[in-house]
């Protein structure tokens, strides 16, 4: 397996997690096709951090290059089923929120278009679009802002 795969110019790391055979309270990281990139934690959510912090250095990649990295994690619990369910969740989690930051988009973009194109109220916008005035005219005065600071 690869260690990074290029997806929009971030590198994905994949990174195999399992717990320790010798000391069940402790988990152990390995980052695919990374050498020297492993490391250890009593806790799931401390590990996240440690991975990170090993990726940069064994990549050599910049200090302030932890929080941008894309880990993509796969748990060995030593119950199959369990590996199988939590890994379809995690997708199943990730393509929704993908989806749901898409339909913000092209909500957002309508929005405007409504308002600034088509000459809609902002509340004749938010009945055709199901959500708030308030949340319409956010999206119309945030359009405004950008074009001003881009200026």
């Amino acid at each position: 397996m690869v260690a990074r795969m290029r997806t929009r110019n971030v590198a994905r790391y994949q990174v195999v997690v399992r717990r320790d055979p010798e000391d069940s309270r402790f988990w152990l990281a390995d980052v695919d096709g990374l050498d020297g990139a492993h490391t250890s934690s009593h806790s799931l959510a401390t590990l996240d951090r440690y991975v990170r912090e090993v990726i940069v250095l064994a990549a050599d990649l910049p200090d302030d290059a932890e929080d941008g990295l894309e880990v993509e994690w796969h748990y060995e619990t030593g119950d199959p089923k369990i590996d199988r369910e939590t890994e379809q969740l995690r997708r199943r989690r990730a393509e929704l929120e993908s989806a749901n930051r898409d339909l913000a988009e092209h909500t957002s973009d309508l929005a405007r278009q409504l308002v600034t194109v088509a000459g809609f109220s902002v509340r004749e916008a938010a009945a055709l679009l199901s959500v708030s005035p308030a949340r319409v005219d956010q999206m119309v005065q945030q359009r405004k802002r950008r074009r001003r600071e881009a200026a």
